[in-house]
């Protein structure tokens, strides 16, 4: 599975998801992530060029954390062209998403301050 770099050249912007309300969603794991525990759930407008004269123009979805504006981190699932399918991936994953969010920087950082 391919993670996206935020700052990719064909990434032309991006826009947050919002999630207001915990009875009125459709997207429960995601709303879940967003509202307790900082995750940004992100809309992604891409440009792909296809070899012809026009280009195209896509969007996706992704999973970021919330300080993605600060650093030049990579969204942390792959890119979904629904919401659902993003919802659904990130329901089979939460344990992962969660272990890697919570403790997955614990090895890099001591890697780093033996450098």
């Amino acid at each position: 599975m391919a993670i996206t770099t935020l700052t990719e050249p064909q990434l032309l912007g991006s826009r947050e998801i919002q999630f207001l309300n915990r009875q009125e969603t459709r997207h429960t794991h995601l709303q879940r992530l967003v509202m307790d525990f900082g995750f940004r759930v992100l809309e992604l407008l891409q440009s792909r060029h296809d070899g012809g004269s026009q280009d195209e123009i896509n969007k996706r979805f992704v999973l970021v954390t919330d300080d993605y504006r600060q650093s030049k981190l990579s969204a942390i699932t792959p890119e979904f062209e629904c919401l659902s399918g993003l919802n659904d991936h990130v329901g089979n994953h939460m344990t992962n998403l969660l272990h890697d969010y919570l403790f997955g920087f614990v090895d890099e950082d001591i890697s780093l301050a033996q450098a």
